[in-house]
């Protein structure tokens, strides 16, 4: 078997001999010959005493072990400086090197990794397994990973969307071979969502409301989105009947209407940030421009006073 040969086929599967043991692999030859394991998850650069053949038919049918998972609803953001020569955050296309490197080491220092598959992105050459993802870090208990990259320095931002105006910018995948479409089944007699390229905002919305929630003993959703395994934050949150009670009372401040809901979850979000830092030790201030948001994308408080938020650490 040799590679001229194998340029004729579209997607060039073949078994390699790797780590005492057979493993499937595709051929990549765009800029060198490299085999892509699909069921390691990463590259094997040929040597002379590589040992391949020709994978066969059955076993190409066979869902990877491996597979493209993404953390939904989010992108990255920057830092600039603007016309007043302040820093301020800018959403951008790409994860920054500060990103990169405070992302893995969230994920190698955490004691457990959990991610909650919610949908499935379809691309042309690849399918993506979309999900949230929790860490449970020492001394916190089981975070959301978004609410670990979203303290001081911040280096993404919830925001539907822009998430969903660029799908088509975040979801490039290199991983174009078939068995890139046979996903294990995620969800135990579930089918995920399906989501496109083109998924409007208002179908994400829908199924980012409906996707399961981690199941850990002592769970508790914060109202900030976050699942901490964390007894005391439990009394900072709203019951949905104080929910309903609140949405529709209103007080006036200097003459300009205030909606009571909004207020108390803004109140509350601040009880469960000071709660869970309470013990660290400070290392400066983090300033942020971005308005606080409800899922409907109305802000948290109308009266426009914490347009400018300073949070302490």
């Amino acid at each position: 078997m040799n590679f001229t040969s194998m340029r004729r086929e579209k997607t060039l599967y073949i078994a390699v001999w790797h780590g005492n043991k057979w493993t499937r692999a595709v051929v990549s030859m765009e800029s060198r010959v490299l085999f892509w394991l699909i069921d390691c998850g990463y590259f094997l650069r040929p040597e002379e005493s590589t040992i391949y053949v020709p994978l066969s038919s059955e076993f190409k049918k066979l869902p990877s072990k491996v597979f493209e998972a993404s953390i939904h609803g989010v992108v990255p953001i920057d830092k600039f400086l603007n016309e007043t020569c302040e820093i301020e955050n800018q959403v951008c296309m790409t994860w920054n090197d500060g990103a990169i490197h405070k992302g893995q080491n969230l994920i190698t220092t955490s004691k457990a990794i959990y991610f909650v598959p919610i949908a499935i992105m379809s691309t042309k050459g690849n399918d993506v397994v979309l999900g949230d993802l929790y860490l449970e870090i020492p001394g916190e208990g089981t975070v959301n990973f978004i609410d670990l990259m979203e303290l001081w320095p911040v280096f993404l931002q919830r925001n539907p969307e822009a998430y969903v105006k660029n799908l088509s910018e975040f979801y490039v995948s290199r991983r174009k071979h078939h068995a890139c479409l046979l996903k294990p089944q995620m969800v135990p007699n579930t089918e995920l969502p399906a989501m496109t390229l083109t998924t409007t905002l208002l179908k994400y919305r829908t199924i980012a409301e409906s996707a399961p929630k981690l199941n850990v003993e002592l769970d508790s959703e914060s109202e900030d989105g976050s699942t901490v395994v964390n007894k005391e934050t439990q009394k900072f949150r709203l019951t949905p009947s104080e929910i309903e009670e609140y949405s529709g009372m209103y007080f006036k401040e200097h003459g300009k209407e205030i909606n009571v809901l909004n207020m108390l979850i803004n109140k509350t979000r601040d009880l469960i940030m000071c709660e869970r830092y309470k013990d660290r030790k400070s290392v400066g201030r983090a300033f942020s421009r971005h308005r606080a948001r409800l899922q409907d994308n109305t802000d948290l408080l109308d009266d426009g006073r914490y347009d400018d938020f300073e949070e302490s650490f």
